[in-house]
Parts: structure tokens; sequence; C-alpha cells
């Protein structure tokens, strides 16, 4: 007994005892470890959704700055390459080239020549206010206000291929279409009239069946006289003023490809009046001019 005390100086009790402190003592550590592992989680969220929060606010963010070089005074005072501020209520209007001068202006004694040629043989002239063959700037025309399409007529169906003419002679066909207000005097009458919504003439020998006008040729002395403008009075008068153009044409001989004479057609388009005459002292904010008041005191 005594020997066996002294070999093992615990009791099977007291070991016990001590297998269970032991056990106890590592619970709690685990426990511990465990709210330490927590605690750690929690402080690192805090310190995630802070440091998020600082960069979504402006005012902690830091910026690196740069230097710009600024631009010369010249550069930065050219008129043309500003931009306008769209914060004030009145701004500098901005420049172009859309402002017609004076010295654009059509003047009277103007003639503008056309050649039927190609495929098609055909031309169209459009008489407008800023759009068109010719434009005249004026507060009395409107856009497309005369259209005069002149077209060739094809005579070789008509032709006997085993009896060809000596001479051939060009027919045309001529078509007046208008938007605005139009006076109109056709050769061989001094009827001044109200032109319709379209109305056509033949240049041709031969009468017309359907019965429309027909010449041979337009001279310059007798020739399709136009006055286009704004308001007629009730005596058919234009009120303000007109422009009138007179349409005629020449003959000019050639010869085909087998060889044989022809006469065609050149068409001219003469600028004859314009009256009174440009406004060009009181210039619209569009860039039009009105027409002289004759009744004006100067």
């Amino acid at each position: 007994m005594i020997i066996a005390q002294m070999m093992n100086p615990y009791s099977i009790e007291q070991i016990r005892a001590l297998e269970s402190k032991v056990n106890s003592y590592e619970t709690w550590v685990f426990v511990l470890v465990f709210f330490v592992s927590v605690l750690a989680l929690i402080v690192i969220m805090q310190r995630l959704t802070i440091s998020k929060l600082k960069s979504n606010d402006p005012s902690k963010v830091k910026f690196y700055q740069k230097q710009i070089k600024e631009k010369p005074e010249k550069e930065s005072n050219n008129p043309e390459t500003s931009i306008a501020d769209v914060n004030t209520i009145t701004q500098t209007p901005i420049k172009t080239n859309s402002i017609v001068k004076s010295k654009e202006l059509p003047d009277p004694g103007l003639i503008y020549k056309y050649v039927i040629h190609g495929d098609p043989a055909e031309k169209i002239i459009t008489i407008g206010q800023k759009e068109g063959t010719i434009k005249t700037f004026s507060t009395e025309v409107i856009d497309h206000h005369l259209t005069i399409m002149i077209r060739s007529l094809d005579t070789s169906r008509d032709q006997d291929i085993y009896n060809l003419p000596e001479l051939i002679t060009e027919k045309y066909v001529l078509d007046f279409r208008r938007e605005g207000k139009v006076l109109i005097v056709i050769p061989g009458s001094s009827e001044v009239r109200e032109m319709g919504a379209r109305e056509r003439i033949l240049i041709q020998e031969n009468v017309d069946e359907a019965g429309d006008p027909n010449f041979i040729s337009l001279d310059p002395k007798t020739p399709v006289r136009f006055r286009i403008g704004d308001r007629l009075t009730q005596d058919g008068k234009f009120r303000s003023g007109y422009f009138e153009f007179h349409l005629y044409t020449k003959d000019v001989e050639g010869k085909t490809k087998s060889g044989i004479k022809i006469i065609e057609k050149q068409f001219f388009l003469r600028l004859f009046k314009i009256y009174p005459g440009y406004d060009t002292a009181n210039q619209t904010a569009d860039g039009l001019f009105p027409m002289v008041d004759p009744f004006a005191k100067v």
C-alpha cells in the first residue's frame, strides 16, 4: 500500500476532478475564441462600411490636381469661336453667312439662258424667295412662286426612215405652274390676266388638238410675260410691287448624227422689271427685302 501510494500520489477521484476541470477550461477557451472572432469580424465590417461612406462623400475625396495651361488671349477673345452663355437672358446673335447683301440681289436686265439637251431633254426653272433657280429674296415672292418646265418632244417616231426630211424642226412643250400670284400675257394678246394654277403652250407649227396655244417661236419683242407678286387689287394689279420676266427663244441650227439639218431652240428668261424696286434700307431679320413705298415721303 505504502509502495503503491508512493508510485501514484493522485487518487482516481482526484484524476477525474482534474479531467473535468481541463474539459471546462477547453470549453471556456473555445467560447472566448469564438467571441473574439465575432468581435474581429464586426470591427472589420465597420471599417469597410466607414471606408465606403467616405468614398461616397465628395467632400472627403482627394483629387490629383493638374495645372491647365491657359489659352492665349487672341484665341479666347475670338467672337466666332466663343461659346454663347446659356445662363443669360440676352445673348449676342451668332454670325452667319445667310444674310443677303444688297449687291447679291438680281438686277433688271439679267438674262438666263437654257439649252435643252440630254436624256430626259427638259429643264425646270423655279422662281422663288430663298429657293429655286432664280432667288429674289423679296417679301413679295414665296418659294416655288412660279415653275417653268421646258420639255423637248421626240419627233423621230413620226419619221419614215426611208424618206427622211432635209430639215428637222424641234418641238417643245412649256408647262407653267404657280404657287403664288402670277399675271401672264401670251404673245399676240394684250390682255393681262391672272394665270391659272397650271397652263401650257406648245412651240410647234401645227395647231394643237387639245386647244393649247402654239407658236412657231417666241420672239424677244413679243415674249411670254410674267408678273409675280403678293397681293392683287380689285382691278387686277399688284398692291405693293412685282417682278416682270420675259420668256423668249432663239433658233440654232445643227446636225443630227445622220447628217440631217436640225433647228433647235435656245430659251431665254429675262428679268425685265422690278417695280417699284428693292427697299435695301429696311432688310428684315430673315434677310429679305421689301419693296419701296412709291408714296412714301423722302
